[in-house]
């Protein structure tokens, strides 16, 4: 296969990833016929052209465009996916944008943080800082991102403000399956939250 021939496959593979934000590395991956330098080279000029924006050092976009706003910038969601695919590790909302995700409030944080097992870092997407904060490697026993997501959700509320209502609207946020595996990881969480965590995973 020509040069010509593979740069338009790698370009194929950028242009048609399910990924909304995506690393040099999810292109090689997916393309694992391409070399480094050939990937890297494509990114720069489809950057240069306006076809794919870079997020931040190592992240890429594919621009989504509103009628009115032009291009909007990738979620920070799609943006810690990007970053646990790329660094191998674990990475879990908290805080507000943990509630936001279970339906629990509508706020949208002005500054997303996540938790992760890797190194603490900002990324800046646009003037929108996103935190990744370290946390212990503890809170990442559990493989299943929602159960994680639940306990950091009820972790933000504190145990004084967990009422039925919320055990109703996490139970109903997510899956059947999701409750069982919380049933399974009930003692991974602080004991306070534990009756509740009961109540959720209750098929």
């Amino acid at each position: 296969m020509s040069v010509a021939s593979r740069s338009e496959q790698v370009r194929h593979t950028i242009r048609t990833s399910e990924d909304r934000v995506f690393t040099t590395r999810d292109i090689l991956n997916a393309a694992p016929e391409a070399t480094r330098d050939l990937v890297d080279q494509v990114i720069s000029r489809m950057v240069r052209t306006g076809e794919i924006q870079r997020v931040s050092r190592g992240l890429f976009s594919l621009p989504k465009m509103h009628a009115s706003l032009g291009s909007l910038p990738p979620a920070a969601e799609d943006i810690a996916a990007a970053v646990e695919r790329s660094i191998g590790v674990p990475v879990t909302p908290t805080g507000a944008l943990a509630l936001n995700a279970l339906h629990l409030s509508t706020q949208v944080p002005a500054k997303p943080e996540f938790l992760t097992a890797g190194p603490s870092r900002t990324i800046y997407v646009r003037n929108l800082p996103i935190r990744l904060k370290n946390a212990s490697a503890r809170r990442f026993r559990i493989r299943n991102a929602a159960v994680r997501l639940i306990i950091e959700a009820l972790r933000t509320l504190g145990r004084d403000r967990v009422t039925e209502a919320i055990i109703g609207t996490i139970r109903s946020s997510v899956s059947n399956g999701d409750r069982v595996d919380l049933g399974k990881h009930i003692g991974d969480a602080p004991v306070w939250m534990q009756p509740h965590l009961r109540q959720i995973a209750t098929t």
